[in-house]
């Protein structure tokens, strides 16, 4: 009769694993512009999450906007971000990559760039989030001070927040 519990207790979990979705890395996303000296003239940057690059995400983050008025670093939340854990409907983000893209475009200037970062969360371990692709002079940190990092990792079970810093005079 024991066998008999645990062998119906298997086949009952094993039935309900398949169905439950598993959360990926996430964390709250923060946009930036580094300039080293102040704009002539207040500078409107929109940074637009998501693009067709973006792969196995779940939440994908929202368009951010802001107003640069000074040198150093400005940033602007563009929400919550978080990679895809598990396959579900047909596909295989239980196994792939999940990427993630972020643009940014200057109103009135030719000032544009974007990114492409892997996102992952090992089953024993932290976040991780790292700059697969980038305009020239992009990283990626933990704070919102310009930093040399092309990868960063946060604590499992928190959301971050993490900063993708673009600096359009990169040399």
């Amino acid at each position: 009769m024991k066998l008999f519990r645990v062998i119906q207790s298997v086949i009952v979990l094993s039935l309900l694993v398949p169905t439950i979705a598993f959360a990926g890395a996430g964390a709250n996303v923060n946009a930036c512009i580094y300039l080293p000296v102040k704009p002539v003239q207040p500078l409107s940057v929109t940074f637009s999450p998501g693009g067709p690059g973006t792969h196995c995400m779940d939440k994908t983050g929202k368009t951010g906007t802001v107003s640069v008025t000074n040198a150093g670093v400005t940033c602007a939340s563009v929400g919550y971000v978080e990679s895809k854990g598990s396959s579900t409907g047909g596909d295989t983000c239980a196994t792939d990559t999940s990427y993630w893209q972020l643009g940014y475009a200057a109103k009135g200037t030719s000032m544009t760039g974007s990114l492409n970062s892997s996102w992952s969360l090992p089953l024993f371990g932290d976040n991780h989030a790292k700059i697969e692709s980038a305009s020239k002079g992009t990283v990626v940190c933990n704070t919102q001070n310009l930093c040399t990092t092309q990868s960063v990792q946060w604590d499992s079970g928190t959301s971050g927040p993490i900063y993708f810093i673009f600096s359009p005079e990169a040399p």
